[in-house]
């Protein structure tokens, strides 16, 4: 009799305390994660030390062709999808993915302009900064080695 009180009594404890866990995981103090950073990043020749958030809008969108000393810039993009690319669009030139493949729609259709090469990682925007001269790209950690100077630093919360 005891037995067979205790196995039906065991799945009516085992769900809430089941919940009950379950629901101390989700409130229990997380760790604070780290702030992902943008770096804008130029070629080591780009005659600026510094870079406002609207001039890197310009320059991604094409609005911008030259440097101040009149060398052509050459602006790396990251591929589209990609949460880096969201956020700098979004959080730096107040565009959505959508609003931006609209943008460059219209450009193309009207021979404005193309948009910027797109790449892959963090690590091939440094590389194509690194060896074109002109080059202006964002990344999401400070790169290492010659070859390129940080012009704009910002926390994407």
């Amino acid at each position: 009799m005891k037995l067979n009180l205790l196995s039906s009594l065991l799945p009516r404890v085992a769900l809430p305390m089941t919940a009950l866990l379950a629901l101390f995981w989700v409130t229990a103090p997380q760790p604070a994660l780290a702030a992902t950073e943008l770096i804008v990043i130029a070629h080591k020749d780009v005659a600026l030390d510094k870079i406002s958030p609207e001039r890197v809008t310009q320059i991604f969108l094409r609005q911008q062709q030259n440097w101040p000393d009149g060398q052509p810039i050459q602006p790396i993009d990251l591929r589209e999808g990609t949460s880096l690319r969201r956020s700098f669009y979004d959080q730096v030139t107040g565009r959505s993915p959508g609003q931006l493949r609209a943008y460059w729609a219209r450009q193309s259709f009207t021979g404005m302009g193309l948009p910027p090469r797109q790449v892959d990682s963090d690590e091939e925007v440094t590389r194509l900064v690194q060896s074109t001269p002109g080059a202006i790209g964002y990344v999401s950690r400070k790169p290492n080695g010659a070859g390129v100077k940080v012009l704009l630093t910002a926390n994407l919360d």
